[in-house]
């Protein structure tokens, strides 16, 4: 585990998450701090900094990942779009040292769909985890 890594905490269960999805290499979770309602995060469980050190092998499972996740996310909030942001080092906007993908849905209507990144309650998180989950 990387010292100091959200991510690696994350994954080792030193530290919680509002869990979407897990298996061996790959956890989903959701983000605390979301750009909009069902934001999640897709990481692989090693410690890879950024998309350049990624295994192709270890990309390729966390893309199948995403495109599940992104499916379960639009379905679940009746989002008009998907974004997939995926950020390489600082200057690109990259905060958190260990590959992530974002996972974050798009409304045409902006409506009752927050948008801006807001820390969000936990229990609200863990709630739309389970309803994202129920759609994977």
């Amino acid at each position: 585990m990387a010292d100091q890594c959200p991510f690696c905490s994350i994954a080792s269960g030193s530290s919680s998450a509002s869990m979407v999805y897990e298996d061996n290499n790959v956890l989903a979770f959701m983000d605390l701090n979301p750009i909009s309602v069902g934001h999640v995060l897709i990481v692989s469980r090693e410690h890879w900094e950024n998309l350049y050190e990624v295994p192709e092998e270890t990309l390729g499972e966390l893309i199948a990942v995403v495109k599940r996740v992104a499916i379960a996310v639009k379905k679940t909030v009746g989002a008009d779009g998907i974004k997939i942001i995926q950020n390489n080092g600082r200057c690109a906007g990259q905060v958190v040292m260990h590959i992530h993908f974002h996972v974050v849905p798009c409304f045409s209507q902006k409506g009752t769909k927050r948008y801006g990144r807001v820390m969000e309650n936990r229990n609200v998180l863990d709630e739309m985890a389970q309803k994202i989950r129920k759609n994977l």
